[in-house]
């Protein structure tokens, strides 16, 4: 059995139309720019880089030809936070820079958790997820980026580590009316 360690890939290159405008948008983000030059810049997340680079530059160093389509969505990009509402904060953060909802932050369909999805100036989609800790996508990709497994939210009722709290003898929990 081959016991080399897994590769590491954790960085996004995003061939883009207007270098520019799409460093900008990303810079009002506020994202950390970890590199930046006259045509490639490197943004930091927990975990991965977003790479910007000229589509033709992009084309020329794969020896492939150029997409330059907006028709649609062909992929997105996960952004994955710790707590529901920091989908709306970062959807404001978005929308400020410039960017176009095409859902909205909301209860998600497909998973327990909240999402949104926006497209950035040159129409790549990303999604802004949150996902309850015992998701098997939460728990590898926290694993992949290094990170220790986002402790499980603690039930009304129990303390972290606790038992269940007994109700008193009315039948009623306290406060309750």
């Amino acid at each position: 059995m081959d016991r080399r360690p897994l590769p590491l890939a954790n960085t996004i290159t995003l061939g883009v139309q207007n270098f520019g405008a799409q460093r900008d948008f990303y810079r009002r983000l506020g994202w950390p720019l970890a590199f930046d030059s006259d045509d490639f810049a490197v943004f930091e997340f927990r975990g991965a880089l977003l790479a910007l680079f000229p589509v033709e530059k992009l084309a020329a160093d794969s020896h492939a030809q150029p997409e330059l389509s907006r028709g649609g969505i062909r992929f997105s990009i996960i952004i994955s936070v710790d707590k529901p509402e920091e989908v709306d904060e970062l959807a404001e953060r978005v929308r400020r820079a410039g960017g176009k909802f095409t859902k909205d932050p909301v209860d998600a369909e497909f998973f327990a958790g909240r999402d949104a999805y926006f497209v950035d100036p040159e129409g790549n989609f990303w999604e802004i997820a949150c996902a309850p800790p015992d998701n098997p996508v939460v728990i590898a990709s926290r694993r992949a980026a290094g990170l220790v497994p986002r402790p499980k939210r603690v039930k009304a009722g129990r303390k972290a580590g606790g038992k269940k709290k007994k109700k008193p003898a009315s039948g009623r929990r306290r406060g309750a009316r």
